[in-house]
């Protein structure tokens, strides 16, 4: 399957330099406890690396851009928090998506709602793709929105080419599950892209 990369319009990295820093500076200030250069190089190097995913994962939840921002900060937080206690049990990109996945989850459950619709005003595709592209992609997420947050996580990541295991570890199901809904939400997810495009 061909990915279509999504960036967004605000450029990322401004955005995440800025709350690497705050965070730094927050834990510096009220000596939450002692930042070492390896922690703070290791926060800054995650975060790089994973930022796209992390957007992706946050916009899949979002209601509209302030609750995409407000996703991404704490996000941004949990990482931080996790770092130290971080045991390699799995790969840094498997516990970032875990992290991403049960933030987004747990914050919208706290306020009590789930979005039907993710807002993609915010998102544009990479220049050389057609308008075309554009609105298919905007559909996709839209289709997705409105799926369970459990099937929604799989279909995203399984989007981002985890594989099976990896995303059988990251939502905690078993291997077997997960096809068993992959599949079933793939189904759903035909039927109501067909609808739109009837």
């Amino acid at each position: 399957m061909q990915m279509i990369t999504l960036i967004t319009t605000k450029p990322s990295t401004s955005i995440s330099g800025f709350f690497v820093g705050l965070l730094m500076r927050f834990a510096d200030a009220v000596g939450v406890s002692p930042v070492s250069r390896r922690l703070e190089d290791l926060f800054s190097d995650t975060i790089r690396i994973h930022d796209a995913m992390i957007r992706r994962v946050c916009l899949g939840y979002a209601v509209n851009p302030q609750d995409l921002e407000d996703l991404y900060q704490d996000v941004l937080v949990n990482i931080w928090r996790g770092l130290p206690s971080f045991r390699e049990e799995s790969t840094v990109r498997t516990w970032v998506y875990r992290i991403t996945l049960n933030t987004c989850v747990s914050t919208l459950r706290t306020r009590g709602r789930f979005p039907s619709q993710a807002s993609l005003d915010d998102v544009i595709l990479v220049p050389d793709d057609s308008q075309e592209k554009l609105d298919a992609v905007k559909d996709l997420y839209e289709c997705i929105a409105t799926l369970n947050p459990i099937d929604k996580a799989i279909v995203m990541m399984w989007l981002d080419e985890y594989s099976y295991e990896e995303i059988a570890e990251t939502v905690g199901l078993k291997r077997n599950n997960v096809a068993t809904r992959l599949h079933r939400a793939k189904e759903r997810l035909r039927e109501n892209l067909f609808k739109r495009n009837i």
